[in-house]
């Protein structure tokens, strides 16, 4: 199945404290490279999400957002820091000293202290959090993957359109194969037939014609395009990660269509080439989005 490497998914998975929402965004990439934003205390949670990511897709950019979402029916708590508060009652005696000040407290001061008041909140097992994220993790891959199977598929459709406008410039070109030797033998005779008797020079005339056809044959060219596209089109019906094979095959066909362009003789073959190459410019742009 052809699969795109763009696509987005998404997963929440909600405890009795907050609400956990993971956000997965894939877009092109020639091997597979991921990205993630976790708290850094969540170290296990991140190698787990970055594991089940790998086990599931095989290329593209990868990029993991999560986001924290506190329930507002958990119970808030602060804890003092009396520490700091302790800290700061001597300073202020110290610069008393030295300084006339208000004595006088008040509970805006204190508050406005840094960390002077520390918001507890519950805490989840290290276990029940790795469950939570992989759980939601798990939801987000698995949009992920629908949403580039959809996209594999219109991409498939695509592919075969220009694959089937190719094989049809291709057909075009075939038949010049052998018209451009008798056009040269032709050609080769009338000059001849000017300057000497042709008797004399037949066998001279042959080893040249034999030389210009091994130059501008391009049978070996076609059959080795006709291989390409079989190959291409059993590779799109394979059930694996198919893009690069997709890619080398694409390589491997503006290769062939180039020396036949090279070889050629003919003004319409040159049209044909010229189109063949537009077209295989435009499957490979698609191909380099199969994953």
């Amino acid at each position: 199945m052809v699969r795109s490497m763009t696509g987005f998914g998404r997963g929440v998975t909600t405890t009795r404290d907050f609400q956990l929402t993971v956000e997965i965004r894939s877009v092109n990439h020639r091997f597979l490279e991921i990205h993630s934003k976790f708290p850094k205390e969540w170290l296990e949670a991140e190698i787990s999400t970055k594991k089940l990511i790998t086990q599931a897709l095989s290329r593209g950019k990868i990029d993991v957002m999560i986001y924290v979402k506190d329930l507002e029916n958990v119970e808030q708590t602060f804890d003092i820091n009396w520490s700091l508060i302790e800290a700061y009652r001597k300073a202020k005696e110290q610069l008393a000293s030295k300084v006339p000040l208000e004595e006088k407290w008040t509970m805006q001061e204190l508050l406005s202290l840094d960390q002077a008041l520390v918001q507890e909140k519950p805490q989840l097992s290290p276990q029940d959090l790795l469950d939570a994220v992989e759980n939601a993790v798990t939801e987000g891959i698995g949009q992920l993957i629908q949403m580039r199977e959809r996209e594999g598929q219109e991409l498939h459709e695509v592919v075969v359109q220009y694959k089937e406008q190719f094989m049809e410039q291709v057909e075009q070109i075939r038949p010049f194969s052998s018209l451009a030797v008798e056009k040269y033998r032709t050609r080769l005779l009338n000059r001849i037939a000017e300057i000497a008797e042709i008797a004399v020079l037949e066998d001279r005339l042959l080893a040249e014609v034999g030389i210009f056809a091994e130059r501008v044959d391009i049978t070996e060219e076609l059959d080795r395009l006709e291989s390409h596209i079989g190959q291409f089109e059993e590779t799109l019906q394979e059930t694996v990660s198919i893009g690069r094979k997709l890619d080398f095959l694409m390589q491997e066909m503006h290769r062939e269509i180039n020396t036949i362009g090279s070889k050629n003789q003919s003004k319409e073959a040159s049209i044909a080439v010229v189109q063949a190459k537009t077209i295989l410019e435009k499957m490979r742009e698609q191909v380099q989005n199969i994953e």
